[in-house]
């Protein structure tokens, strides 16, 4: 009875552990580049071989393509396929993202929100405005000159195994020995995908299935919760019995 009480309540455990990573994943719906988290689940075992209760692994982030959204602002860039954009952060510190919200700074780097810059690229003073093609070229007009001039390329990171990237404080992701090796390439190329300017990737989740995992989870809750209300009836029970 003390294992059914046990398995019930670590199978509660479980699915308070699923409800949170989902809600974790739908709080960062808007978030560019985000890439959804789930925990996958084993088991401990009697010494006779039964399953007494789950364990819970190690949550896996998932690098599926996210929603490629027109935001009509030509510093918005987004990778329609495989790979990441380089980026340099204020520490010096090279980090991966698929986020693209970038922003010219007074130096005529590309920054995110958080500080970091965009590997290869730099504006020319007086730039009035730039193009970024499929491959990653990057072209500025500046004031006074008739001709469009090179401000750099953009290439992309292919990572070995992404899911293996450390994800940091920042949102960024850093390499790592389970990352495997990291190779960067022109756009277009060698498996990567192309750069689109005036384009955001949202995260990767599905609200409609994100929704339906919490339905589930929560229905799967409820079942182990009465579970443990019932062996707690037949363990009251048990005591009486004894008593009497």
């Amino acid at each position: 009875m003390n294992r059914t009480l046990a398995v019930a309540a670590a199978g509660m455990a479980v699915q308070q552990t699923l409800l949170d990573g989902v809600a974790a994943n739908l709080a960062n719906i808007d978030v560019p580049g985000f890439r959804v988290t789930r925990t996958d689940f084993s088991s401990f075992l009697s010494p006779d071989g039964r399953v007494v209760a789950p364990e819970e692994g190690a949550a896996r982030r998932l690098f599926t393509q996210g929603r490629l959204d027109m935001t009509d602002n030509p510093h918005d860039l987004a990778i329609q396929g495989e790979g990441f954009f380089a980026v340099i952060t204020a520490a010096g510190a090279r980090a991966f993202t698929r986020a693209g919200n970038f922003a010219p700074d007074a130096h005529g780097r590309l920054r995110l929100p958080n500080g970091a810059f965009l590997e290869g690229v730099h504006l020319p003073p007086g730039t009035l405005s730039f193009s970024v093609d499929g491959s990653g070229k990057v072209l500025a007009q500046v004031a006074g000159r008739a001709h469009a001039t090179g401000a750099g390329h953009i290439a992309l990171a292919g990572i070995a195994n992404p899911p293996g990237l450390r994800l940091g404080n920042d949102g960024l992701f850093y390499a790592t020995s389970a990352a495997g090796r990291i190779t960067m390439a022109t756009a277009g190329t060698a498996g990567m995908g192309t750069v689109k300017q005036r384009y955001l990737e949202r995260a990767n989740v599905t609200v409609v299935a994100a929704m339906m995992a919490i339905l589930a989870a929560q229905r799967a809750y409820e079942a182990n919760a009465k579970v443990v209300q019932a062996a707690d009836e037949m363990l009251r029970l048990a005591n009486n019995l004894e008593r009497g």
